[in-house]
């Protein structure tokens, strides 16, 4: 009996597809290099008016209505923007994030969670992420967080890059697998 289920086992794992999920953090009390603003683009925190603009950008995963009821509850979203409209912006929030339906990422007081950072492709390559993260890790500071938390699957190599440069550290390392490439199994740290 115990080779039938070697057998399954073992064509359960071909049938199933892993990514690697990278939780990182960068303690707030260390010095922050903002570096210098980005010629002809104006920072300010983002509003419910831009919502839809913000949710245009490279398919944003929510809905402007959960993101105006985030608003509401207290995350925050730094915006850069020129006369053509918003080119980058970031989302952090105060409050526990469902990451996947298996995971909860609970926040301690004092910790935020970057949820979002976008820069148009046309800014690529000449600061505007190290600035836009920069600033918005001091302004999370000013408002009392210590610690920022970050996540993103191994495969994503420039923020990977650009969170490294802003002095984040791994704190963990999770494997998200899909049975049949569709049904997710719980998470499990590497």
């Amino acid at each position: 009996m115990a080779p039938f289920r070697e057998s399954i086992r073992r064509i359960a794992r071909k049938m199933e597809t892993c990514e690697e999920w990278i939780e990182l953090e960068r303690d707030l009390r260390e010095p922050i290099a903002v570096g210098s603003a980005p010629p002809g683009l104006a920072l300010r925190w983002a509003e419910k008016r831009d919502l839809f603009a913000i949710n245009a950008l490279e398919g944003f995963v929510k809905e402007t209505d959960f993101m105006a009821a985030a608003l509401d509850r207290g995350d925050r979203c730094l915006l850069l923007e020129d006369e053509d409209g918003i080119q980058a912006f970031a989302w952090v929030t105060f409050t526990d994030f469902k990451l996947a339906l298996w995971y909860t990422l609970s926040l301690a007081p004092g910790e935020c969670y970057l949820v979002y950072i976008f820069v148009h492709p046309y800014f690529a390559g000449q600061g505007v992420g190290t600035y836009l993260l920069g600033r918005l890790m001091t302004e999370m500071r000013d408002l009392g967080a210590i610690r920022m938390i970050s996540g993103m699957y191994r495969n994503w190599e420039v923020s990977f890059r650009l969170h490294s440069k802003m002095g984040f550290r791994i704190r963990r390392t999770l494997s998200q697998c899909r049975l049949l490439n569709i049904f997710p199994t719980p998470p499990r740290a590497i």
